[in-house]
């Protein structure tokens, strides 16, 4: 398994093939690359993540891909983090649907209704 790093700032038309040819030509031996695409138009989301074999690898190719032009921007590359968790996927409990209270338990009671005549 190889090292990610995140590369930015991509164009809406740019490919992997794209992504991977200025890598190598920056000197970064690639072993994949995935940008991330817009399900609906298949447009670049302006982000992906490139591999590579090694810590030291990603290090170098941070150091001279990070602001070099492509395809008119300029790239923004660091190292790769690990996606943070969302609040939603923690549990059902998160799921505002029980009594309009984010995160909690229906009120008990209140159930009654007041009678006009």
């Amino acid at each position: 398994m190889g090292i990610f790093v995140y590369v930015g700032n991509l164009g809406r038309e740019t490919t992997e093939d794209a992504v991977r040819k200025a890598f190598v030509a920056g000197g970064s031996p690639v072993k994949k690359v995935v940008i991330l695409r817009n399900p609906q138009n298949d447009h670049s989301r302006g982000f992906g993540f490139v591999e590579v074999s090694s810590a030291e690898e990603a290090e170098t190719a941070i150091r001279t891909m990070n602001g070099v032009e492509l395809e008119g921007q300029a790239l923004k590359v660091s190292a790769a983090r690990e996606r943070a968790r969302s609040r939603e996927a923690r549990s059902y409990e998160g799921y505002g649907g029980f009594g309009g209270r984010p995160g909690g338990r229906r009120k008990t009671g209140g159930g009654a209704r007041r009678k006009t005549h």
